[in-house]
């Protein structure tokens, strides 16, 4: 039997690993756990400073709620941490020494570098603790009990791979757990995969407003909305994703944009592409721009078949 503390839990990932949690201790009976070898989970602690506001959560059995870490360190055998890095590295601080031997310690940090580098050093001086570096790539809307969900692996040190994936696959048995051998190399992938995608989206959201203002289309009122009603595929995936990711709060903006170099690497990439690509818009350089069009066609259908993301689209827009 093991007992979970979530560390951020009024935060909305904090609230995703109670309802994993909560999921996964209800659906499978006790005769499973052993043929499984998924871990038990009995007691569910949670802590934040800002207050816990679940609905009914005081109708689920062995649910404890404080404002202090310190209050169920004792009885717990799993601590996740859902704060930010700056926090995660106060609170290893202060508390390391007070944790009991045999405590698992997971982080889920989207930049992985400090973070990493940090638990690994501590590992070798807290042999009696396991540390966990790893990162969901779901938000916290995901369902838990989607066998789609993802999470990222980024082991502490070699010798302790089969051990820590002993550990994560039975803490999450349905998802696919993805080994990613290196910080560097994961904080480059998620600068492509989010931090990127969240700096186009926020540009997009940020020239929509402008727009909206202008001369020509000030008078229009709830431009957006009339947008939507205008749009075909193209743009209502764009607006989609785009308003999304806005329901997401500042702080995770600024860590994804400032707290990797290789984010600002990428992004800084991506401006020297784009200054390039609208300097030959503007000089309406058809030459260019069609060959650019048929180049990067060429080079992405050697790796992705592009009809078949075509239609994927159009199924995702008629469900």
């Amino acid at each position: 039997m093991s007992n979970v503390l979530i560390v951020g839990a009024a935060g909305r990932m904090g609230k995703w690993f109670f309802d994993y949690f909560i999921n996964l201790r209800k659906e499978q009976p006790d005769h499973q756990y052993l043929s499984k070898k998924t871990i038990r989970i009995e007691k569910i602690f949670l802590v934040d400073v800002n207050r816990i506001s679940y609905s009914k959560i005081s109708e689920f059995e062995n649910v404890y709620t404080s404002e202090s870490f310190t209050k169920f360190v004792e009885e717990s055998n799993i601590i996740i941490l859902c704060t930010p890095i700056k926090e995660t590295l106060k609170i290893l601080d202060k508390y390391i020494m007070i944790l009991r031997p045999g405590t698992t310690i997971i982080e889920i940090s989207s930049v992985k570098d400090s973070i990493h580098k940090y638990m690994s050093s501590i590992s070798l001086k807290y042999s009696n603790l396991r540390f966990l570096c790893i990162h969901p790539m779901f938000g916290p809307g995901a369902q838990v009990s989607s066998s789609s969900n993802i999470i990222i692996h980024v082991p502490l040190n070699l010798i302790s791979i089969r051990r820590e994936s002993r550990i994560l696959n039975s803490l999450f048995p349905k998802y696919k757990i993805i080994l990613i051998d290196t910080p560097e190399k994961h904080d480059t992938l998620v600068a492509i995969l989010i931090s990127l995608i969240y700096f186009i989206n926020l540009v997009f959201s940020k020239l929509l407003i402008e727009i909206s203002t202008s001369k020509t289309l000030k008078r229009e009122k709830d431009l957006l909305k009339f947008l939507k009603q205008l749009a075909g595929s193209s743009y209502r995936i764009q607006s989609l994703l785009s308003e999304s990711i806005l329901t997401d709060d500042a702080p995770l903006f600024l860590n994804l944009f400032l707290g990797s170099d290789k984010s600002i690497e990428i992004i800084k990439k991506y401006g020297k592409i784009y200054d390039r690509i609208s300097k030959k818009v503007e000089q309406k350089d058809e030459k260019y721009l069609r060959h650019l069009v048929i180049n990067t066609k060429k080079n992405i259908k050697k790796q992705i078949d592009i009809d078949y993301s075509y239609d994927l689209l159009y199924r995702f827009l008629n469900n």
